[in-house]
């Protein structure tokens, strides 16, 4: 069960902006009809515009951050396959700031796969499905031991000769 301030900051944007633009509402109704009380206005005023205020800046930053992580799925899901050290090279973070937003990436539904910690790859769901694996090198009995996909060349380093798949796999 998640603390309750991390689960009131983790809400959709648009709640944020239904929260910020009804108390930005009514603190436009007390500053229209309340224009001749001032003690109101005083009182009213700022308990509506401040909390207002802050409500729909917090959903931009959350609208922002969500386009984030929806624009790294749809990253993600083109790669198939690619190793995190890559990945956080290519769009520009560190390793754990990659790790996170493809945590994040993960628990949204956006993108459904799995991090192999023993290539220290991630691997999408549906290409799981499509891979083959090469034990040993049929020519010279070398220790390949990697995934391919049958459209990519496998190569032995040891004997640097193709390996091909068989028909059955």
């Amino acid at each position: 069960m998640a603390s309750s301030s991390s689960s009131l900051l983790d809400l959709d944007p648009i709640a944020y902006f239904a929260m910020g633009g009804f108390a930005l509402f009514f603190g436009l109704f007390f500053l229209v009809f309340l224009w001749d009380i001032p003690l109101f206005l005083y009182l009213c005023g700022p308990v509506t515009f401040i909390p207002g205020v802050i409500a729909l800046t917090i959903g931009i930053l959350q609208w922002r951050r969500e386009r984030a992580v929806l624009e790294f799925a749809e990253w993600v899901k083109s790669q198939r396959r690619v190793k995190m050290d890559l990945m956080a090279q290519r769009i520009g973070k560190t390793r754990y700031e990659t790790e996170r937003l493809l945590g994040k990436a993960l628990a949204k539904g956006f993108v459904k796969g799995a991090i192999d910690r023993t290539t220290d790859e991630f691997v999408l769901e549906e290409a799981v499905k499509q891979e083959h694996f090469v034990g040993q090198c049929p020519h010279c009995g070398g220790n390949v031991d990697t995934w391919y996909f049958p459209e990519e060349r496998v190569t032995c380093p040891y004997c640097q000769r193709a390996i091909s798949v068989p028909a059955n796999a």
